[in-house]
């Protein structure tokens, strides 16, 4: 199944997909 994700995401898009809410809170923590 994740390769099936994988192919409807581009290798690094879905990479920043996938890390998203991480780097949402660190994004929001150095913006703060």
């Amino acid at each position: 199944m994740e390769t099936t994700a994988r192919s409807e995401w581009e290798a690094p898009e879905f990479d920043e997909i996938g890390c998203a809410p991480e780097v949402t809170m660190y994004v929001a923590r150095k913006e703060d």
